[in-house]
């Protein structure tokens, strides 16, 4: 159970002055999704969080990471092993915040380091993300500026022996409308299971800007 979640989620209510009730109307979701979210029996989707961040109005981020912080692997763990681990070590390119021109391709670079004991064979950085949709209080869909689009949902792995530090790189393909959008991705087994279901996995968050606001940026220099 993800006792974090419940109690932010409760806390935010007492904050708003709203029920749980009202939340999940506002949110467009059922109270038992609510719950689901977090007795963790199974991994909320990007939508589910997304439009209950803006019932709660947090960034969907916030609650993001009390989510994969918690998550259990639902499927048997195909080969877990004591002392495999990862860890992040910086945004290579394009950290949190970082400003992208609409409509244009950019390369995001993660390094992540095996600070296990275990070589990484066979593994593959996917992406998690789910077409996000909020709700209004009325209940109407409120569509949100199109999402980062990568090249591909599936990044290969090298092989990665206990110590070194590998790079790993996806292109994305920037939506044509301002905004801060975000891709979120983990690593996993070929057939889809996470290799570390706890982890908070890594992600490119960055604000779309115009050329206008672009060409505004830089005669203030």
């Amino acid at each position: 159970m993800n006792t974090k979640l419940e109690m932010y989620v409760r806390q935010r209510c007492r904050q708003l002055n709203q029920s749980l009730a009202e939340i999940c109307r506002l949110a467009g979701i059922s109270r038992q999704t609510l719950y689901e979210c977090w007795q963790g029996e199974k991994q909320p989707s990007l939508n589910t969080l997304s439009s209950l961040a803006w019932a709660l109005q947090v960034h969907p981020m916030r609650l993001l990471h009390m989510v994969f912080e918690k998550t259990t692997l639902q499927r048997e763990a195909q080969t877990y092993t004591p002392g495999d681990c990862s860890a992040f070590i910086r945004d290579v390119t394009h950290p949190d915040g970082a400003l992208i021109l609409a409509g244009t391709r950019f390369k995001k670079i993660w390094a992540l380091q095996n600070v296990g004991n275990t070589p990484w064979t066979n593994r593959f950085l996917r992406c998690l993300d789910d077409e996000v949709v909020v709700f209004t209080k009325s209940g109407d869909v409120l569509n949100l500026a199109p999402n980062l689009q990568p090249e591909t949902t599936l990044i290969p792995v090298p092989d990665t022996n206990p110590g070194d530090i590998v790079e790993l790189e996806v292109t994305f393909q920037a939506p044509n409308t301002p905004g801060t959008v975000l891709s979120y991705w983990k690593m996993s087994w070929p057939d889809g299971s996470l290799c570390f279901p706890e982890s908070r996995g890594v992600w490119v968050k960055v604000t779309i800007i115009t050329p206008a606001t672009a060409a505004g940026l830089i005669s203030d220099y």
